[in-house]
């Protein structure tokens, strides 16, 4: 109990949706340019199986959860393929016309 009487409780967050992102892409990247490179990066680990390491989501849903426009979302795609950080598939239908890409998020040790 606290001073005042009331009870405090500990925040379980396993009953809370959450992801896995790496965290040397935050605290050691050095060829990302742009915070919100970090933050479609993010978007991608919230979508990603956490066993395949793989994810689909439309570059518009990128846009929207990471607050940047579609444009925006596709240079910061491309900026994290240069960096290796992830590898970008274009997925297609039986006739051919593409439906979606899709995210690889690749093994990442930065030093």
């Amino acid at each position: 109990m606290s001073e005042d009487n009331t009870q405090q409780t500990v925040i379980d967050f396993r009953k809370r949706p959450f992801f896995l992102m790496t965290r040397d892409i935050v605290d050691k990247d050095t060829k990302l340019e742009k915070p919100v490179d970090i933050a479609v990066y993010a978007v991608l680990c919230m979508f990603a199986d956490n066993d395949a390491k793989t994810s689909y989501p439309s570059v518009e849903t990128i846009a929207q959860k990471a607050r940047c426009s579609e444009r925006v979302a596709r240079r910061s795609l491309q900026a994290l393929k240069d960096a290796g950080y992830i590898d970008i598939r274009k997925r297609a239908d039986a006739r051919g016309f593409q439906t979606s890409n899709q995210y690889i998020l690749l093994d990442v040790a930065l030093s």
